[in-house]
């Protein structure tokens, strides 16, 4: 099993935490999709520029925490905070016409930018600086060296692997590329697994990437944090 699903999911609950953080036991639906529309509208305007992860907290119906952690704030934010203000906008704009559907008051909708420190240390900047590399038509084999390399310059990384797909270098069939390093025990559910995915859009198609990072064993299993001892 720890083959075939996600690592995130397989350890939801073990040494992973929901990204979405809330339940309601009315409307969940609407609520849900207002979660869609809020990854979706980031992922749009933001392709590719260093987004880590996506926090969505709610505390209460009436109110919306977007926490974007990203390796480069400046670009998210712009000159005088103007990118951040027209991404608060547009997210603001379509939660607008989902909740007038449901005849729900839209609830305020805060979005905070987190800068990562150490971003080669997480899986999803490591696939995107993969995917950049591959569209420029660089050596596919030469990119994964690359990501390992940058991955191993950090000491809580324990294992890394990484798996290209696609028509590699233009061939006409489609093939697989696989690059290991260290140890990877994806059935071992107490193990830290990082996973991401990203695609590379090239003139012969879409290459996808996927890259997972070991970083060592949870000791001892423990509940997280409330939003509010947050």
């Amino acid at each position: 099993m720890g083959h075939k699903v996600p690592p995130y999911t397989l350890r939801l609950g073990i040494n992973e935490y929901w990204k979405s953080r809330w339940f309601f036991t009315r409307n969940f639906k609407v609520y849900l999709e207002a979660d869609y529309i809020i990854r979706k509208t980031i992922r749009e305007m933001f392709k590719k520029t260093g987004i880590i992860d996506v926090i969505i907290e709610r505390k209460d119906p009436e109110h919306c925490k977007v926490i974007i952690k990203t390796a480069r704030p400046g670009v998210l934010i712009g000159r005088e905070g103007q990118r951040l203000k027209k991404l608060q906008e547009k997210i603001d704009k379509q939660l607008s016409e989902i909740f007038k559907k449901s005849n729900l008051p839209k609830p305020a909708t805060e979005v905070i930018v987190e800068e990562v420190k150490k971003p080669t240390a997480y899986a999803s900047y490591l696939a995107q600086i993969a995917a950049i590399d591959i569209e420029k038509n660089k050596s596919v084999r030469a990119v994964m060296k690359k990501i390992i390399e940058r991955a191993k310059q950090n000491k809580e990384i324990l294992g890394v692997k990484i798996r290209v797909s696609g028509r590699l270098g233009g061939a006409n069939i489609h093939r697989s590329e696989m690059i290991t390093w260290g140890r990877m025990p994806l059935s071992k559910l107490r193990a830290k697994i990082d996973y991401a995915f990203e695609e590379a859009l090239t003139k012969y198609g879409i290459i996808g990437v996927k890259v997972w990072l070991y970083k060592g064993d949870l000791e001892e299993i423990k509940e997280g944090p409330s939003i509010e001892e947050r």
